[in-house]
């Protein structure tokens, strides 16, 4: 053995690599690695990836030496790979000064778990999984400076390799030998010294290696080159590396701690359609022999949380929600998903957090995750700033910051801030600022502390809290609005400007020459009226503000919409602030700072208590629980669970119960699908079954929409069903034939999709007061027998405020008045605390009520 690590050593490693890149044959005898760096230059590419099987069916000592002596070995492999480039394609290995081999699929030894990174692994080449969830911008480090002697002119490169800035210990060219040699001053020449690119990120363990109870541990990752921005937040990577350490900042009389860190030789992002599963022949085998049982779906169902008792309906929908419809892009872009929602209501105890765990534990890649413990930080992407460095991280959470298009201002606009007005431009800190993107646009973002700016509010001037500057780089048009008080405001056409006559958002190119804005007046809030309007070619950089809770800020003394505005759906709480990664699926819910995806095609399944403690079959969903309908309205199936008492059923499920904790089974129990194989049947249809609809299926799902649609032909009445459940209605038939890893969508399971859909309307979209299905309780909040009866509330304010000159009137006279009407006392005083909170009424003086928006 000694003989032949003294033989390797002899042999040049440049040159072993070239004869393996020339001479190493594939399966299929071709010469696998001649073609691929043939390809390299049609590709404009500058790395090589390489097989770690390959090197070892080539030369074991080699792939011995990789992984021992990863620096030295990788850059012989990169000498010959620049080598042989220069013999396949001599022009296009002129181009660059550097090639690079890269090294992937390690095998398992090599694969350590973050948790498991320990000192022995330092220099040696390992692999790591995990999801990236802290990313920093690319920055250019310096790899070779020039200095020019300040004497002589002499120019001389150093190489850095350590931290900090290397310089010259001496001139070479002022002459000088041993102790003699002059010192010399020099200046850096940064157009000829070599800079690379450099970006660090941080790795986290993945959530299914996380043992109980434990935090997830994680490690920061240094790509360079043609490797950042390879991956994003919420990536699940491989990373292949070498195992470093830097130290940490020394504090006195402590002990010299260092560091871990990861330098990338190769990232692997894992495919969004990749199986966290294994799954062999064997186990495919049993997947279709599961699949032709007569009774495979019920099956399945039985297998949902078979130590709950009962709730056929809902584990029947939990399993489509497992398995999910078909996500659809649509030639002109727009994505449709496949991914069903729903959510659980019910009293305590009806074991819907059980419910939860469990499908978390089966589902690919299912996380469970508690409202309450998210934090606004959690739901959205938090920037932080990294202690040893500096440096600013984006943090995946669970919404995208600012991502509400490129309404801006111009820099000059002045917004109204407590000391006065100040330039928009003059909020934004280039210093601290980091990049995003938004729609697809790079945005700058930066952080704002304590600056209060002037925002609109129930009527009322105030000041209100600025957290984010946002700037954008625009090339276009903008608008400038001219008002009769001779202020001016130039914004782009899409800005959102506050109406005086409707009182609400308008974008600024709806505008025209004798419409009114809400403006600032001597007394507060009041009208102006737009007296011209101009476009005006502009390149440079437009600005936005983001406000909580007002959503506005005074500029040009006038109210505009700060345009960050996904803002708007988070609940006061920072709780569940979902229903954009629901709809548009560009996010994943995690809980705070123990998992966090960005950009995740995801399920949810939800569960809420009633706000009132249980579940009040009087009143609307939309009382019970304390959910806005912007989120209610993304689910697919809504459930409702009361806790009924009725001995027959409380008798079978408490010998139920006992009969678990006795370890006692019942029959049924033996019939359900092993986990382990639920799961991978489960992965298995998602990853191969796309089912196409039938002309039959099709024609069940249209009669039933159409028939619906048909309950709501009077303009008087509810509308039972809209588009949206019809989307919902193809996604649920979708997984119904998932389900029996069908390729097509039968009337069945068409059927199926009905009568869960039909159970959800039922149950949820129910308006007590009507008797009859109105679709409108989850989508706006209020049925429709609700919002005539507001209407009746606005219509008589408006009736007696004209009565009374247009002055204000007394709140208790007009509660009297409209209770002479026939209308409940207390919902009159419930609609006018409505109104008063969106600001359409204000209090100018104790007592009296004034409604803004009288037409």
């Amino acid at each position: 053995m000694l003989e032949r690590a003294e033989a390797v050593e002899v042999v040049n490693l440049s040159e072993r690599f070239a004869e393996f890149f020339r001479s190493f044959k594939d399966e299929k005898g071709e010469y696998k690695y001649r073609q691929l760096i043939a390809r390299m230059a049609l590709e404009g590419s500058v790395s090589l990836v390489i097989d770690f099987d390959d090197i070892l069916i080539f030369d074991t000592i080699l792939a011995e030496k990789i992984i021992e002596e990863p620096d030295l070995v990788i850059k012989a492999a990169s000498d010959a790979l620049k080598d042989v480039m220069k013999i396949e394609n001599s022009e296009y290995a002129s181009r660059f000064t550097e090639f690079f081999v890269r090294i992937r699929k390690l095998p398992d030894s090599l694969k350590v778990p973050v948790r498991r990174i320990r000192a022995t692994h330092l220099g040696k080449l390992i692999a790591v999984e995990g999801i990236v969830t802290k990313i920093s911008p690319v920055k250019q480090l310096l790899k070779e400076a020039v200095f020019k002697c300040k004497e002589c002119g002499e120019e001389i490169a150093v190489t850095q390799k350590g931290e900090g800035l290397e310089k010259p210990s001496y001139c070479p060219g002022c002459g000088g030998e041993g102790d003699k040699r002059r010192r010399g001053d020099f200046e850096l020449l940064l157009e000829k010294s070599k800079f690379v690119d450099w970006q660090k990120f941080v790795l986290q363990e993945r959530p299914e290696e996380l043992p109980s109870g434990q935090l997830p541990r994680s490690i920061e990752v240094v790509a360079t080159y043609d490797l950042v921005d390879v991956v994003r937040p919420g990536d699940r990577a491989i990373i292949t590396g070498v195992l470093t350490v830097a130290p940490e900042r020394s504090v006195k009389g402590q002990p010299p701690i260092f560091q871990m860190f990861l330098e990338a030789n190769n990232i692997e992002v894992a495919s969004k359609e990749s199986l966290d599963v294994e799954i062999t022949p064997e186990d495919e085998k049993k997947i279709l022999e599961l699949s032709r049982r007569p009774d495979a779906r019920e099956l399945l169902i039985s297998s949902i949380a078979p130590s709950i008792y009962g709730y056929k309906e809902i584990k029947k929908a939990i399993a489509l929600l497992l398995f999910g419809g078909v996500p659809k892009l649509h030639p002109d872009g727009v994505r449709v998903r496949g991914d069903i929602h729903i959510l659980l209501i019910g009293d305590p105890g009806t074991a819907k957090s059980q419910m939860l765990r469990y499908v978390a534990s089966i589902a690919p890649r299912g996380v469970y995750t508690s409202g309450k413990g998210s934090t606004a930080a959690g739901l959205t992407a938090a920037v932080i700033r990294e202690k040893s460095s500096g440096d600013f991280f984006l943090e995946a959470g669970a919404l995208v910051l600012a991502d509400g298009g490129i309404a801006c201002l111009h820099p000059a606009s002045l917004v109204g801030v407590r000391e006065g007005e100040v330039e928009i431009e003059k909020l934004f800190n280039r210093g601290t600022a980091f990049e995003a993107v938004s729609k697809g646009d790079l945005v700058e973002i930066s952080l704002l502390d304590e600056v209060e700016v002037a925002g609109f509010s129930g009527g009322r001037i105030g000041l209100a809290k600025a957290v984010v500057a946002r700037r954008k780089w625009w090339e276009g048009k903008l608008l400038e609005m001219r008002l009769e008080n001779g202020r001016s405001l130039l914004v782009t056409p899409d800005h959102l400007i506050l109406d005086a006559e409707s009182w609400k958002w308008v974008e600024a190119e709806t505008l025209s020459i004798g419409r009114s804005v809400v403006a600032v007046g001597e007394n507060g809030a009041g009208k102006a009226t737009v007296t011209s309007v101009r476009e005006e070619e502009y390149e440079g950089y437009v600005y936005d503000l983001y406000v909580p809770g007002v959503h506005n800020f005074i500029a040009e003394g006038m109210v505009v919409h700060n345009c960050i505005d996904e803002f708007d759906k988070m609940d006061p709480k920072d709780r569940v602030s979902i229903h954009e990664a629901m709809e548009q699926q560009t996010v994943s819910i995690a809980k705070a700072g123990i998992v966090a995806t960005l950009n995740a095609r995801a399920s949810v399944l939800a569960a809420a208590n009633p706000a009132f403690g249980r579940y009040l079959h009087g009143r609307p969903v939309t009382e019970n629980i304390d959910l806005p309908p912007t989120i209610l309205s993304r689910f697919d199936l809504i459930f409702v669970i009361t806790d009924v008492p009725n001995v027959e059923r409380d008798r079978a499920l408490a010998e139920y119960v006992v009969d678990f904790h006795r370890q006692y089974y019942p029959e049924s129990l033996e019939h359900v699908i092993p986990r382990d194989l639920l799961k991978k049947y489960i992965a298995y249809a998602r990853k191969y079954i796309k089912p196409k609809l039938t002309d039959e299926a099709k024609n069940k799902l249209v009669n039933f929409y159409v028939e619906m649609r048909s309950r709501s032909q009077g303009a008087d009445s509810p509308i039972a069903i809209t588009p949206r459940q019809l989307e919902a209605l193809i996604r649920l038939a979708e997984a119904h034939a998932k389900m029996a890893l069908s390729d097509i969508v039968t009337a069945e399971d068409a059927e199926a999709a009905i009568e869960l859909m039909m159970h959800f309307l039922k149950s949820v979209g129910y308006d007590v007061e009507t008797k009859s299905i109105d679709i409108d309780i989850v989508m706006t909040g209020q049925p429709k027998s609700q919002r005539d009866k507001i209407l009746i509330v606005v219509d008589l304010l408006r009736k007696m405020i004209e009565e009374s000159g247009g002055e204000a009137i007394k709140r208790d006279e007009f509660i009297g008045k409209a209770v002479e009407k026939g209308l409940d006392e207390q919902f009159v005083r419930k609609v006018l605390e409505r109104l008063y909170d969106s600001g359409e009424v204000i209090e100018p003086k104790p007592g009296y009520i004034l409604l803004l928006r009288m037409r």
